[in-house]
Formats: C-alpha cells, structure tokens, sequence
C-alpha cells in the first residue's frame, strides 16, 4: 500500500507482466543472448545494455524474458514497455514514464518509497505531473536515486531497470 503521496501518481500498465502483444522468449530459443545479457548485467562495472536490431529480431521477447528472470531473481527493480499500438494507455508516449517507473521503484525498496514521499509533500510538487517532463524525471527518479546512491552503487544489492521501446 502506498503513501497518499504516491497513490496520486498517474501510471501506466508498463511493466513485462503486461504486454499483451508479444510473448517471452519460447523455451530453449535465444537461451545465449539471455545468458549473456544477465551475465553482463551482473558485472560490477557494467551498469547498462543496449539491446538493438531491426524490427521483428526479437528484442522485445528478449527482453521480457531477461525481466521475468530477474523478478524471479528479486533485482529487478522496475520495467517499462512502450507500445505504440496502445493509443491512450500511456504505454504510447512517455508522459507517464517518471511517475510509473517511480511507483515501481517504490514498491521495490523501501528506502526508495521514504525519499520519494519526502520530494512530494514539498509544497511546491503538489502537482509533479503538470511539470515539464524533464523536471519530472528528476523529482521523481533522479533526486530520489541519489538519496539511495551509496546503497546501490555499491554493487552489493544489484538492481535493474528494464525499458523497452524507447524508441517509440
């Protein structure tokens, strides 16, 4: 349960567990990309992957199967899945990205939930989601990360976002 302060927030239905238009990776396919990405996820200075091709190769299933695996796995703190095909869902456009992904994260940890609360009842966040988008993303996500800097930047509890269709 959150905090009335996030209960507020708009989201999107962006998470892998909701795609409805494509499916995981089917047993025993693209099991080397899969391992691989997790392998290099896990690495301690490896902090990003850029997972590109043409349409239809793959990347979205791909990259479904890799959050799956990692829920199972408890890093993964957050995913977000665009789709264009989805007009009026926020899944779309990213206007509903910031407070989405921040509902995630705060649903994932704690002390994540506790520094965002704290950004949202400055009284002049009342209406975050009015901001332009970038000053969302640093309300939201940014300045709440920060707080936590120290504890996940140590590597010791890895953490992973996963997005998907940034380019639509």
């Amino acid at each position: 349960m959150f905090p009335a302060e996030i209960s507020k927030l708009k989201r999107a239905p962006a998470e892998h567990i909701y795609v409805k238009s494509k499916s995981k990776c089917l047993p025993g396919t693209r099991d080397k990309i899969q391992e691989s990405l997790l392998k290099h996820l896990m690495g301690a200075g490896d902090r990003f992957v850029w997972l590109r091709g043409s349409p239809g190769t793959g990347k979205t299933a791909i990259s479904m199967s890799v959050a799956s695996t990692l829920k199972e796995q408890g890093m993964l703190a957050a995913s977000f899945f665009w789709d264009k095909n989805q007009a009026g869902t926020g899944l779309d456009s990213i206007g509903l990205f910031p407070s989405t992904l921040a509902c995630q994260l705060a649903s994932f940890n704690e002390d994540f939930k506790l520094s965002l609360v704290r950004r949202l009842r400055q009284s002049d966040l009342v209406f975050v989601q009015d901001l332009p988008l970038d000053k969302q993303i640093n309300t939201l996500m940014i300045e709440p990360m920060r707080d936590l800097k120290n504890m996940w930047s140590s590597g010791k509890d890895r953490i992973v976002i996963v997005l998907d269709g940034v380019d639509e």
